[in-house]
């Protein structure tokens, strides 16, 4: 039986009804992922140093600090982000209306590293939220104690019929990847991020103005990731 397929067709439907387009759902997800951040604070430092060895000082400037500030400039901006832009025409189109819209993507999933397991899960998901996507968010295995407050804690300020935690190491990632994701963020080793491509490759639609295939935006490195371009 697959784990999976039960929560993704549930994310799917809830994105094809449209729950994610509005402005005000969007901002209302940012928020409560902001006060994830602002009322566990304590937990999330304990988390990090049990996994990392991480003081809270450095918990604070490079996991839980940038993830806010990735929230606040998400909130700010967002209606600017969604609005229509113009778009410049030809002696062809004078008469026409042209603008580029933005789309949001679908379903999204997030493979987390665990180097900065924080930092690196919560960033793409400000991004992905703020778009208009549904979620799919998979910790890091390794750091266990981040993995365990993002399972258990982060989801009750989040609307779960948007948004999914998996949990489980390389089999179950390998369970996950057989199935079609819209857009897959991953930062993880150039190993894995074969694996990763390998498979997001299979779900691929070719390319054309309206039938554009699901992408996926990787990171493949240690302590100095790079651009891992397939």
């Amino acid at each position: 039986m697959d784990p999976f397929e039960d929560t993704l067709r549930r994310l799917r439907e809830a994105f094809s009804a449209g729950l994610t387009r509005p402005a005000e759902f969007r901002a209302e997800q940012l928020r409560g992922l902001g006060r994830f951040l602002q009322d566990n604070k304590q937990l999330l430092q304990d988390a990090l140093a049990q996994d990392l060895h991480k003081s809270a000082f450095e918990s604070e400037l490079s996991e839980i600090a940038i993830s806010q500030s990735e929230v606040t400039l998400a909130l700010r901006n967002l209606r600017a982000w969604m609005k229509d832009q113009r778009a410049h025409k030809n002696l062809a189109t004078q008469l026409d209306s042209a603008f580029i819209r933005k789309e949001p993507f679908g379903l999204v999933l997030i493979v987390a590293p665990w180097n900065y397991p924080l930092n690196l899960t919560l960033v793409p998901l400000v991004g992905a939220l703020a778009a208009g996507n549904c979620v799919v968010l998979k910790p890091s295995e390794i750091s266990t104690s981040v993995e365990k407050v993002l399972a258990e804690v982060l989801p009750r300020y989040l609307d779960q019929s948007c948004f999914a935690v998996v949990l489980g190491g390389p089999q179950e990632m390998g369970q996950l990847l057989e199935h079609r994701f819209d857009y897959i963020f991953f930062t993880g080793s150039p190993r894995v991020g074969r694996i990763v491509m390998t498979a997001a490759a299979k779900h691929l639609t070719p390319p054309g103005p309206h039938s554009p295939g699901p992408s996926v935006g990787s990171s493949c490195g240690g302590s100095s990731p790079g651009p891992c371009v397939p």
